[in-house]
């Protein structure tokens, strides 16, 4: 047995197909356990840890108790040249997201562009997963969700809003490398902050507040009330426009509404998303977009810097780069291995190192 350290690997393809064999045997569908493995894996295999493989101890609870089915299908509600509204049927989040932003895909080749408003769902993990999905498909895609209350700004006494993320994702320029925006409306996601109490270490100062409003470097008093919009009101006013985008468009739950994420709740989260797929091709020449696109790349890298400055990049470059190095075999922290292990020992299925 390989030793519990921080530079403990995993081949990927053991971890994938642990990953989708212990959905599986918990209850998903082959299509939702292929959909949520694939979601997992990718945010793993870019360095998205915090919405990863690791995730599965929030999953797997839900799914053996029922609280999501893991036999439900999404639902398309209503159906529009250009836009649909599916309601998710409580199934795992990544199935439903990868349903709703592959018809938008579609329908953005026919139309140009394609909306999807999804209710009902829950958790989908990392939306870059599904903008891009989108480029994929020859696509710019945008997703984004709201989520159960956890961002509030300093000095509220209880979370006020979701952490609310939204991705953009772009096809590549010539050199291959797809710009990817994924940001939460908060300083940090709220998952950060649960892996820091979990492994009993402090946050950084500026992540959250504790439950007297004001500002802690104690994770556990942090879990007590919320992370903190980044920006201020610049991140308090992006989650609230997603909640209205997600929430008030679909006709589904607003972020006060949802069911808080936890390994024991009783009940459906009911988390509502939005997705838009513009088709390239549609809208312009594809070697005119490149090269447009070539250029902005080279106006950041190329920028004047002072020479103390770290080298300037584009969103998405830095994800690229952990997608090659994990690329023969990935790192698992010392705590997260042990999760993973409990986890394979409770539900039935040995973790793979």
């Amino acid at each position: 047995m390989a030793a519990t350290t921080h530079d403990t690997k995993i081949d990927p393809a053991d971890l994938r197909a642990w990953t989708e064999g212990v959905l599986r045997a918990t209850g998903a569908s082959a299509l939702a356990a292929g959909a949520t493995t694939n979601a997992l894996m990718s945010a793993t295999g870019r360095g998205f840890d915090s919405h990863g493989v690791e995730y599965l101890h929030f999953y797997l609870p839900k799914l053996r108790s029922g609280v999501t089915p893991g036999d439900a299908h999404p639902q398309v509600v209503l159906d529009l040249p250009a836009i649909a509204v599916i309601d998710g049927n409580a199934a795992m989040g990544a199935y439903v997201a990868t349903y709703a932003m592959t018809l938008a895909c579609d329908k953005a080749k026919e139309s140009g562009a394609g909306i999807v408003s999804v209710r009902n769902s829950s958790h989908f993990g990392a939306a870059s997963v599904y903008s891009e999905l989108a480029t994929e498909q020859g696509c710019i895609g945008i997703s984004m969700s709201n989520s159960d209350p956890g961002m509030a700004p300093e000095g509220a006494l209880a979370p006020v809003l979701g952490t609310n993320p939204i991705a953009i994702a772009a096809p590549p320029g010539t050199e291959g490398v797809v710009p990817s925006l994924d940001m939460a409306a908060s300083v940090v996601a709220f998952s950060h902050v649960i892996r820091a109490a979990r492994a009993d270490r402090p946050i950084p100062a500026g992540w959250a507040i504790g439950p007297d409003g004001r500002p802690t470097e104690d994770a556990n008093a942090a879990l007590q009330n919320s992370v903190v919009p980044f920006g201020g009101h610049k991140g308090f006013a992006l989650a609230f426009m997603i909640d209205v985008l997600a929430g008030c468009l679909s006709g589904g739950s607003t972020s006060q509404e949802i069911v808080v994420e936890h390994p024991e709740m009783e009940g459906p989260q009911g988390t509502a998303h939005l997705f838009i797929a513009i088709h390239l091709d549609s809208v312009c020449e594809r070697s005119e977009y490149e090269a447009s696109l070539d250029r902005l790349i080279e106006s950041v890298h190329g920028a004047p810097k002072a020479p103390w400055a770290n080298e300037m990049i584009f969103p998405g470059e830095p994800e690229h780069r952990a997608s090659a190095e994990r690329s023969g075999g990935i790192p698992i922290r010392a705590d997260a291995l042990a999760m993973l292990r409990d986890l394979g020992e409770e539900y039935g299925l040995a973790f793979p190192i």
